[in-house]
């Protein structure tokens, strides 16, 4: 059996754990392997050198890129080069292109992602926008806005509102319930 020289111990096979003797063996991931024993975890392959690793087992290219790699949102099919991303999607550089032109969108192109799916290339995505934004001038449109409302902490960590009572504004009053004020008021 071969021995580690500077500590007089035997090698043996991660996998069937015998002895290396004076075979040839492969080493991998600070472990040894009998050249017949250097298999796929998944499909039981025998691996070459080139080998992927996860979790500190072994896999052939395709199981490893079926097990953990990306798919092209375009095509479905599993990344296993240069990746494009574009919001949360991925793509192959070949399928990263304009849904209305077919044009390859490059690196450093301009596109825009709409309705997290579809993408555009600069052009056909302003082209598409233009009648839209044209269209909302003419009409009266309310925009959609949202506000955050803070209401400070008083003294004593308790939250408080001001209330200014106006009895000469006009409109309906707000119902008192649960406001702990007299019916009538109207907060503005």
């Amino acid at each position: 059996m071969y021995k580690f020289p500077e500590e007089n111990k035997e090698l043996e096979c991660s996998s069937c754990l015998n002895g290396l003797d004076d075979e040839e063996y492969i080493s991998a991931l600070g472990q040894e392997w009998h050249a017949e024993c250097f298999r796929c975890s998944a499909c039981d392959t025998q691996l070459s050198s080139w080998y992927f690793e996860k979790d500190g087992l072994l896999f052939c290219k395709n199981d490893y890129w079926t097990k953990f790699g990306e798919s092209c949102q375009q095509c479905s099919e599993i990344i296993t080069g240069p990746v494009m991303v574009a919001g949360d999607h991925n793509f192959h550089p070949e399928c990263f292109c304009c849904k209305l032109c077919n044009s390859f969108i490059g690196d450093g192109d301009s596109y825009a992602l709409v309705e997290r799916s579809k993408l555009y290339c600069g052009q056909c995505y302003r082209r598409q926008m233009q009648p839209l934004s044209t269209n909302l001038t003419t009409q009266k449109v309310t925009p959609h806005s949202i506000r955050l409302v803070e209401i400070p902490w008083t003294k004593g960590n308790r939250i408080g509102i001001r209330l200014a009572i106006d009895e000469n504004q006009k409109g309906a009053p707000i119902s008192s319930a649960g406001l702990g004020c007299p019916s009538g008021v109207r907060i503005s």
